[in-house]
Order: structure tokens, then sequence, then C-alpha cells
């Protein structure tokens, strides 16, 4: 009885693993899709989908309706986006300033 026991555990933590690997495949094949819907859209971001459908309705986000009705985004678009809503660590705006004004006090003399 014990190894039969042990044989379903077994057989339960390999079928777990396997589906642990279909997953991670799936997430993978997504991940190298060009074209993505609405649901990878807010996976991608991180964001919900009522919130992603929102932002295409006010047209901040670029998207695609090819039928009038199904959204669709590119990849590439939407990682564009995202970093070009890059905010400056202080540090970097304290030497932006201080180098315009070594330049300003250099004009001057």
């Amino acid at each position: 009885m014990s190894d039969k026991k042990n044989t379903d555990s077994s057989i339960a933590i390999v079928l777990r693993e396997i589906q642990e690997l279909r997953d991670l495949v799936t997430r993978q094949g997504r991940a190298q899709k060009e074209i993505i819907s609405v649901g990878e859209c807010a996976e991608l971001l991180g964001l919900s989908v009522g919130y992603v459908y929102r932002l295409t309705h006010e047209k901040r986000l670029p998207h695609y309706k090819p039928s009038g009705k199904k959204v669709y985004f590119r990849r590439a678009e939407l990682l564009d986006w995202l970093l070009a809503h890059r905010v400056s660590p202080d540090s970097e705006l304290a030497e932006h300033v201080n180098h315009r004004i070594r330049k300003a006090h250099r004009g001057q003399r």
C-alpha cells in the first residue's frame, strides 16, 4: 500500500511539473508574438483589461481595430509607449541644472 501512495505522489508531482512547463512554453510563445490581444496587452503592461479598453477609448494607447470591434496591439509599439513615459531621477535633474549653470557662467565671461 505504501508503494502505491509513493507512486501516486510521484505521478502527481510529475504531472504538476508538466503543467508548469506547458504554462511556461505558452507564456514564452506569447512573448514572441508581434500582434497581441487586449488580454495579452493587459498582462504585458500589468494593467486590467478594463483599463486597457479605457486607454484605447481615450486614444492614449496605440492600437488597431481592423474589423471595428476587436482591438489588437503591436508589442513593439506598446513597449515604446511604456518607455516613452520616463521620469528622470533627482540626481539626473540636478546634474542637468548644474550643467546649465556652468554653461551660463562661461557665456557671461
